[in-house]
C-alpha cells in the first residue's frame, strides 16, 4: 500500500519523535510519507511561542532530522486549499498522534480531519485533542469526526469527547513512541555536542519554571548536574533528546513525551504540572499514570516517588497494550483493502 501519515509538523520534539515512530509502525504495510504542510502564517505565529521552549540555533537539528529519518511527500497539504488530487495518490491516510486535533492551536482546521479524502481510506491512531472540553467548535468537530470511520485516542478525555460527539465508543491506544523499543531508538540517538561527562538529570519544563529550586535539589541528591532542554546552552534537536533521556540519572519535566521517553528507558521521573497552560491538558498524564501504574511519579500527589515504578510489571503491560494498539491499528488499515 502507498500510506500518508497526516500530523502537525512543528519545531516540538514529542511531535518530531511520534511522527517518526508512527511511520515506522506502518512500513510493514507499505510504503509510507508525511504529508508536507504548507508554511502559512499561522504556523510562522506559533513559532515565536515555540522559542520559549527550542532556540534558535536548534532549529537546524530539526531539520537534519526530518530529512534523514521523516519521508515526506510531494504533495502538500494546504489550510486553504482542498488537494483535489491528494486522495487519488495513496490508499490509506493516517491522522495522528499527537494533538492534531487541539482546536486551540493557531495552524488547527478542517483539514486535519482530511475531508478531500473518501472516508474507505481514512483511520486516526492515537489522535488527540490536547484539551478536555473542545468549547464552542464542539458541533463543528462533531461533524469533522463523522467522517473518520476508524477513530482511536491516546487520552481517556479524548475517547470520551469522541462518544459525547459521536455516540461512537473508541478505543485509547499508545502514543506511537511506545510501540518501539529503546533499541529501536538508539538507532537516532546522538549524543549533543559539548556534552560534559559528568551524571546529570533531564529537565524540560514548558510552563513557568517554579520547580527550579526542587529540581535542583534532586539533583544535588542524585549527585548530579542539571541539563535544562530549554536553556539554550547546547544544541538539542530530536536526537539529542532521545540520547539524554537514555543516558541521564532522572527525569523532571512536565512534557507528556519527556515522561513517556523515561518510562520506555526505566528512568526515575518526577511529572510536574504544566503552570502556564491556558487550558487544562493534564489528561495525556491522567491516561499514562493509568494505564501503567505511576500516579506516584507526579509531584502533585501525596507519596511523591521518582523511583515507584515497578519495571517489570511495567514491561508487561506495555507488551501488552503494544499487542493491543498493532491488533487495532492492522484491522483498522486492512478495512477494505484487497489483496492481489
Amino acid at each position: 500500500m502507498k500510506i500518508a501519515i497526516a500530523t502537525i509538523q512543528s519545531i516540538n520534539y514529542g511531535n518530531r519523535l511520534q511522527n517518526y515512530a508512527l511511520q515506522q509502525a506502518l512500513k510493514p504495510y507499505g510504503k509510507v510519507v508525511s504529508l508536507r504542510r504548507e508554511k502559512v502564517p499561522a504556523i510562522k505565529l506559533a513559532l515565536r511561542g515555540v522559542r520559549k521552549y527550542v532556540k534558535h540555533d536548534s532549529f537546524s537539528n530539526f531539520r537534519e532530522f526530518d530529512a534523514r529519518y521523516v519521508d515526506h511527500s510531494r504533495e502538500v497539504l494546504s489550510l486553504d486549499c482542498e488537494a483535489p488530487n491528494l486522495a487519488n495518490a495513496y490508499d490509506k491516510f493516517v491522522i495522528g498522534s499527537d494533538q492534531v486535533w487541539n482546536p486551540n492551536f493557531p495552524f488547527n482546521s478542517s483539514q486535519d480531519y482530511l475531508p478531500m479524502v473518501p472516508p474507505e481510506k481514512k483511520l486516526a491512531y492515537a489522535a488527540s485533542f490536547g484539551v478536555s472540553d473542545l468549547g464552542d467548535k464542539a458541533d463543528e468537530i462533531a461533524g469533522y469526526l463523522q467522517g473518520v470511520p476508524h477513530i482511536s485516542m491516546r487520552e481517556d478525555a479524548g475517547a470520551e469527547l469522541v462518544r459525547q460527539l459521536t455516540g461512537r465508543d473508541v478505543p485509547v491506544v499508545l502514543d506511537p513512541t511506545m510501540l518501539l523499543s529503546p533499541e529501536d531508538w538508539t538507532r537516532v540517538a546522538r549524543r549533543p555536542k559539548g556534552m560534559p561527562k559528568d551524571r546529570f538529570i533531564f529537565k524540560y519544563v514548558l510552563g513557568n519554571d517554579v520547580n527550579n529550586e526542587r529540581i535542583q535539589s534532586i539533583a544535588d541528591g542524585l549527585g548530579a548536574t542539571v541539563v535544562d532542554v530549554t536553556d539554550g546552552s547546547m544544541l538539542i534537536g530530536p536526537s539529542e533528546f532521545v540520547w539524554l533521556v537514555a543516558n541521564c540519572e532522572a527525569v523532571c519535566t512536565d512534557s507528556f513525551h519527556a515522561s513517556v521517553f523515561a518510562l520506555l528507558h526505566h528512568k526515575p521521573l518526577g511529572i510536574f504540572e504544566r503552570v502556564d497552560a491556558e487550558k487544562d491538558m493534564s489528561s495525556r498524564f491522567d491516561t499514562l499514570c493509568r494505564l501503567f501504574t505511576a500516579e506516584k511519579c507526579r509531584a502533585r500527589n501525596d507519596g511523591f516517588d521518582m523511583n515507584c515504578m515497578d519495571w517489570s510489571a511495567f514491561e508487561t503491560r506495555l507488551a501488552e497494550l503494544r499487542m493491543d494498539s498493532h491488533d487495532w491499528l492492522n484491522s483498522a488499515i486492512n478495512v477494505g483493502v484487497t489483496r492481489g
